[in-house]
Order: C-alpha cells, then sequence, then structure tokens
C-alpha cells in the first residue's frame, strides 16, 4: 500500500552564522501540503519545544515523507 504524501517542520539548532545546523526535532503537526508547512514555520519556531532548544539560532525547514512519518509526535530526529 502506499502511503499519501505530507509534509512536516524540523526545528533545527544553528550555529550564529548559519553555516552549520543540525536536525534536532519534527514538530508533531502533518501538513497536506508544502504551502500549508511553510506558513506555520513561525508558529513552530515560537513553540515550547523550539524555546528549549539550546543553540545560537533555531530555524525551521518543511520535508516531506509518508503521512505516517510527518504525523509522528515531536520525534527526536538529529540524535
Amino acid at each position: 500500500m502506499i502511503s499519501s504524501l505530507a509534509y512536516a517542520i524540523i526545528l533545527m539548532g544553528c550555529s550564529d552564522d548559519m553555516t552549520v545546523c543540525r536536525d534536532i526535532v519534527r514538530d508533531d503537526h502533518a501538513f497536506v501540503s508544502l504551502q500549508e508547512c511553510e506558513k506555520s514555520q513561525n508558529e513552530a519556531l515560537q513553540s515550547e519545544i523550539a524555546l528549549k532548544i539550546d543553540y545560537p539560532v533555531v530555524a525551521t525547514k518543511c520535508t516531506s515523507g509518508s503521512y505516517q512519518f510527518a504525523q509522528t509526535n515531536a520525534s527526536q530526529v538529529g540524535q
């Protein structure tokens, strides 16, 4: 069975100059389109999880995968 494609926001910890970033955690929302995911990035940056990331800069990226991947609640992806 083929899974539906979905998008998830990955929170990343980055260096001050943004030259080095590490995927830290996946946000707990799944989005059906890239546009929906991108619209929610600012909200994800203000989430409790994002505020606890101990890096000089916290950034986001939208990534695609199966719906099951995207809906996994706050899975650690960088450790």
